[in-house]
């Protein structure tokens, strides 16, 4: 069955409500919601930053009921009904294939005729009770082209649309005790003068199909059809998301009924088999969509076709295709002068130069625009040139990246983003999402955990619905890592697996959640000293060059932390120097930067040579300042004070530590409050090995800093349980064994070594039971 073209029964519905708005006089408040819905209904939405588009907004397939739903609350000019009612008796009126001819012939004279066409420029006095339209308006331009194409149907084609007319009128007989007598005459007036009846060979010929359109439901045309695949491509390309298995059932039956290929169909099949990872049909479909483009001499595409291919590209890892088709992109469209695709086409060179350094470069790209900051700079005024404010709040939300990522000064990077966000409120751009989780990042650099997860859930819960999906993804994952911290691990995997299940068809977005949860158990099997489990982990967690670059940092950051807890000490400082100098080549993060130099300090520490790790770790809290990257600080200075205790400085390590521990404990990270408090525990042990025992102010000193130093331990003992380190809880109660020693209470000696026998072997029985459940 083919799809009318133009013409359905919705429009001819559309046609009778525009005849009424023309020819009666509205209520005042009817004029701006009838108006609206046939707007909405018969023009072509075209996507602008003025004001959002509605949720129904260009419904092609919508129901009868839908003028009811505007209609019945507004009165008419006759006393007692609503307009409701008018418009139904007009649809009714309409009781005859000839009757709809009438309506296109006499919907001409809707149209104000100007002295070109024989008329006046001026409305006549007797038409001072109507509404006449320009042709060039939005009513006018839908009036013009629903004769055009009424015009150019076939008899066969009209007949079938009267058919469809009458189907989708039908339910509205029983909502008005006035249509009776309208109503009474059934499908055809002419039919029932003739009195002709169900059944019979000549009713059956011209209405025998009726009950059968009926069940079939609302039929759309071509151009409903086009119109809905453009609605799909701008979701698609908006959220990042794949078409549901529910609506891909629909277009698919529906474009195989129709007997027509739209070009849009197979742009719409591209985007689907990208976000799936079938890369073969996403190149075949990209390739069918352009060649029929070119067909129809719509060369504009071309250069949209080469951005896309240079997308595509780009996250197939075939950097060196993805370079040469931007760079035919950029010259295409200086050609064309599309400052549009030519401005977002420079701003996704400079993103792919920052996000793949390596990469970039392996393939022979040295920067078209200079430096990073010059080509913010260049793109920032090209932005305000076009007035793209979307690209101009992107390029301003990467200025403030790059103040994060360089260690700039943080109140330039508030700045820019507050730039942005009122750029996003005045020119109403939906680039909240992007602003929130830098937010978050910024605030969580600052130790400043809860404003950070404030900003997540704020994604998450405000602007779910407007974000592309991986904007909330991410923003998930930082929610789960984040739980980590605080040693919920049930949590953190909990709220990953929340996430909807049709997230995961997409297989850029299932990667991405498989790593963050791997790397979540990765971290608990450290904690809980569970190599075997570790090792498995790590075999799926080997860092990829085309994964994510936050998430491709973390899980090498992880696998330090598993070779140094593991004691491969050669292993972890050759991945460390290897880390760093990729760092230092790509002018990486200044946050990876320096915790690659913690890495190497606590290595030293491990290896029994702290003195080694002072300069660094005092280089990691000078450049922590200056970049205010405060846990990082904190971090920093506990490495200090423990080379400060080793050399027998513990006074310089006890002050250092209680100007920076009230700020950490802010941050909830229990890791690094733990380690704290067992620096500054080791710090009071050490003071109070120097106070003199003889005298009764040193004996009264000594068992202050004993008593000082245990109340430590135990918190840092606190800390370590809930993050289930199993060997920082075990390292605290050893030390209390020795404080009980120390103090010649041998029992209470036993029962901490006992104690500590205690907990090791429990964790080691929920390793077994683990393996045994597997």
């Amino acid at each position: 069955m083919t799809l009318p073209r133009y013409l359905t029964a919705q429009k001819i519905s559309l046609l009778v409500l525009v005849d009424l708005y023309c020819n009666s006089v509205l209520p005042s408040s009817a004029t701006i919601p009838v108006l609206s819905f046939i707007l909405s209904h018969s023009i072509s939405p075209v996507s602008s930053n003025a004001r959002p588009r509605s949720p129904g907004y260009g419904d092609a397939s919508f129901s009868i009921e839908a003028f009811e739903h505007v209609l019945q609350n507004h009165a008419s000019s006759m006393p007692g009904r609503t307009l409701l009612d008018v418009f139904l008796k007009h649809m009714w009126e309409m009781n005859s294939f000839d009757a709809l001819h009438q309506l296109f012939d006499n919907i001409g004279d809707l149209l104000l005729k100007t002295r070109e066409d024989g008329g006046q420029e001026f409305t006549p006095e007797e038409f001072q009770d109507r509404v006449l339209l320009s042709k060039t308006s939005p009513l006018g331009v839908f009036v013009r082209r629903a004769r055009l194409e009424f015009t150019r149907l076939q008899f066969d084609d009209t007949m079938k649309l009267w058919s469809t007319f009458i189907a989708y009128r039908a339910p509205t007989a029983q909502w008005t005790k006035r249509l009776a007598g309208l109503a009474s005459s059934g499908a055809d007036i002419v039919a029932a003068d003739m009195g002709l009846r169900p059944g019979e060979a000549l009713y059956e010929v011209a209405y025998g199909h009726l009950a059968q359109e009926m069940e079939d439901g609302i039929e759309i045309s071509i151009d409903d059809f086009d119109r809905l695949l453009e609605f799909q491509l701008e979701k698609l390309q908006r959220l990042g998301c794949r078409v549901p298995d529910d609506m891909r059932t629909q277009l698919g039956s529906m474009l195989g009924s129709s007997g027509v290929i739209l070009r849009q169909s197979h742009l719409v099949k591209f985007f689907d088999a990208w976000k799936a990872g079938d890369y073969t049909s996403a190149f075949d479909n990209l390739h069918r969509y352009y060649d029929y483009a070119m067909q129809t001499r719509e060369k504009i595409h071309y250069q949209y076709a080469l951005l896309h291919m240079a997308i595509l590209q780009a996250d197939f890892g075939c950097f060196g295709e993805a370079i040469a088709a931007i760079n035919e992109t950029i010259a295409t469209a200086r050609e064309n002068q599309d400052m549009t695709c030519l401005n977002f086409s420079l701003s996704w060179l400079n993103h792919m130069s920052k996000a793949y350094p390596k990469q970039m470069k392996g393939v022979g790209y040295m920067g078209m625009l200079g430096s990073e900051r010059d080509g913010l700079t260049f793109l920032k005024a090209k932005a305000k040139e076009a007035k793209m404010y979307n690209l101009l709040s992107a390029t301003l939300l990467n200025e403030a990246k790059l103040c994060l990522g360089t260690g700039d000064s943080i109140s330039r990077a508030f700045e820019y983003m507050y730039q942005g966000s009122h750029l996003n409120i005045k020119e109403n751009i939906n680039n909240q999402g992007s602003q929130m989780l830098l937010l978050s990042t910024l605030y969580s650099r600052l130790g400043i955990t809860h404003l950070s997860s404030v900003h997540n859930e704020l994604l998450l819960h405000c602007y779910e619905r407007g974000c592309p999906i991986d904007e909330r993804i991410r923003a998930s994952c930082r929610c789960a890592l984040t739980a980590t911290r605080y040693g919920r691990y049930d949590e953190g995997l909990h709220l990953l697996e929340m996430i909807d299940v049709s997230t995961h068809r997409s297989l850029r977005f299932h990667q991405y959640l498989f790593l963050c949860t791997t790397l979540i158990k990765l971290r608990r099997s450290i904690c809980r000293t569970d190599w075997a489990a570790c090792e498995s982990y790590l075999s799926s967690l080997i860092p990829d060059s085309s994964t994510d670059p936050e998430i491709s940092f973390a899980l090498s950051e992880a696998h330090i932390e598993y070779l140094i807890a593991r004691g491969y000490y050669t292993e972890a400082f050759d991945a460390i120097e290897k880390l760093s100098v990729s760092l230092k080549e790509e002018s990486g993060d200044i946050l990876q930067r320096v915790l690659m130099l913690l890495a190497k300090a606590e290595l030293f520490g491990k290896v029994g040579k702290p003195e080694r790790g002072f300069s660094i770790a005092l280089r990691a809290a000078s450049v922590s300042f200056k970049a205010r990257l405060m846990p990082c600080l904190w971090s920093a200075a506990g490495l200090l004070a423990s080379i400060l205790n080793s050399i027998g400085e513990f006074e310089a390590a006890t002050r250092l530590l209680h100007a920076v521990i009230p700020q950490s404990l802010e941050n909830t990270d229990y890791v690094l409050t733990g380690t704290l408090y067992s620096h500054i525990g080791d710090s009071y042990i050490g003071l109070a090995g120097l106070d003199d025992a003889s005298t009764s102010h040193g004996a009264r000193l000594r068992a202050m800093n004993m008593s000082q130093a245990e109340m430590y331990i135990d918190r840092a003992r606190e800390c370590f349980k809930r993050t289930e380190s199993i060997d920082g809880e075990c390292e605290q109660l050893m030390k209390k064994a020795v404080i009980a020693k120390l103090r010649g209470d041998e029992k209470l000696a036993e029962e901490w070594a006992q104690n500590h026998e205690r907990v090791w072997n429990e964790g080691k029985e929920r390793i077994l039971i683990r393996e045994e459940s597997k």
